[in-house]
């Protein structure tokens, strides 16, 4: 062996526990790799099953309490998440809506009146300003708490209520501040491996929750000028839909 291919020999064998340590440097990782849910615009929309409480106003010297079947209430929205922030994840949006819940029942003077005889609707037409913090779960994205709320502007209009024999006794709306509270859940359904063939679903969340609604002080004149006040109040079952851009 001579003298140059020993040299050579020996410098590979220096060289290659050197490379070895490199090759591992450069494999090691260097931490946790954290990865952030970025925020953005969202559209959606706001359906609730509305359970609407009593309204009363005066007609023709007669107290009148209305007791109404359950109702509805259709919003569109549009919002902005901001991304995580931690252990919360806050976003603010518009809403406007419209609602509506027939006439049950009238109670004139505590004496109540057929449904049959009853007849009339509450109708609801109202915009917000919402904001909301979801809380995620460190191990389920696919299923976020929130919780929030609104204040905006309602219409609310007792539209052509009365009863049998007396015709229609108020038919008057007025708007007034108004709030409502909410809490639920938000599912990305695709995260639980549904509709993951679905574009329509892509970036899509959908909400289930419990929605109060209140508005105080609405004034109304009845058909024969009597003048009266009422407050509005509703719980409903809440499900909409965000898909964010």
């Amino acid at each position: 062996m001579t003298r140059f291919t020993k040299l050579l020999l020996a410098g590979i064998a220096l060289a290659a526990p050197a490379s070895f340590a490199g090759a591992a440097d450069l494999t090691e990782p260097v931490g946790p790799v954290v990865v952030e849910t970025s925020g953005g615009f969202y559209l959606g929309s706001v359906n609730t099953l509305t359970f609407l409480d009593d309204t009363s106003f005066d007609a023709a010297g007669a107290d009148i309490d209305t007791d109404y079947d359950v109702g509805y209430y259709s919003a569109v929205r549009a919002g902005y998440s901001f991304g995580d922030m931690g252990f919360i994840s806050p976003r603010i949006e518009l809403e406007v809506g419209y609602g509506n819940a027939s006439v049950d029942q009238h109670r004139v003077n505590g004496v109540r009146v057929d449904s049959v005889d009853s007849f009339g609707d509450a109708r609801q037409i109202a915009g917000y300003v919402n904001g909301y913090l979801d809380m995620p779960f460190g191990g389920m994205s696919a299923v976020t708490p929130y919780i929030g709320g609104g204040v905006g502007l309602m219409n609310l209009e007792l539209r052509r209520q009365g009863v049998s024999g007396t015709g229609v006794v108020m038919d008057d709306d007025d708007t007034r501040f108004a709030y409502h509270l909410d809490a639920g859940v938000g599912i990305k359904l695709q995260e639980l491996g549904l509709f993951n063939s679905v574009a329509l679903f892509d970036n899509t969340t959908f909400d289930i929750g419990y929605r109060y609604t209140a508005a105080d002080g609405f004034s109304f004149t009845a058909r024969d000028g009597s003048r009266s006040e009422t407050d509005f109040s509703s719980h409903a079952v809440l499900v909409g839909f965000r898909k964010s851009f």
